[in-house]
């Protein structure tokens, strides 16, 4: 009887033990369930905001992923004063951490005019990838502060 407590209550500290390695094991594997290093690239990155004197540039970037044909920001704009004029494809160049200034491929989005526009504009991928991107925004005024900046 005293061998049969010992081998049950060793019985129930094995599969306890098991049930907790097994829950502490799957927590590790659920937060990366392929396996893969997730910092090769990071996809999904945040929207940022430049405020030039009356104009708000909101800006988000998209389609990070190297094998992708262009790297994409979504770019809102707006003002309550004068017009949006500029030709966002030539205002706006994508720096990588080597200081090389690309230009823009494409703009899809509102034409030039009114308080408010917004649209894609797209980018060729920098190889090697970079360790981050900025986007150097031609402002109206001179201020200093109009770059935005991803770590990638």
């Amino acid at each position: 009887m005293k061998n049969q407590k010992v081998i049950i209550i060793g019985l129930a500290i094995v599969i306890i033990g098991s049930a907790f390695y097994y829950v502490i094991f799957n927590r590790g594997i659920s937060s990366n369930p392929s396996g893969i290093n997730t910092q090769v690239e990071q996809t999904t990155l945040q929207t940022q905001t430049l405020i030039d004197d009356t104009v708000t540039y909101k800006v988000t970037p998209k389609n990070f992923i190297h094998s992708n044909e262009t790297w994409d920001f979504n770019i809102i704009v707006d003002t309550h004063t004068g017009s949006l004029d500029q030709d966002m494809a030539s205002t706006i160049r994508l720096i990588d951490d080597k200081g090389n200034e690309d230009k823009a491929t494409t703009w899809d989005g509102a034409a030039p005019g009114g308080h408010h526009r917004e649209g894609i504009l797209k980018f060729s991928p920098i190889s090697p990838r970079p360790a981050f991107v900025e986007l150097k925004i031609q402002t109206t005024s001179s201020a200093e502060n109009n770059r935005l900046r991803w770590n990638i």
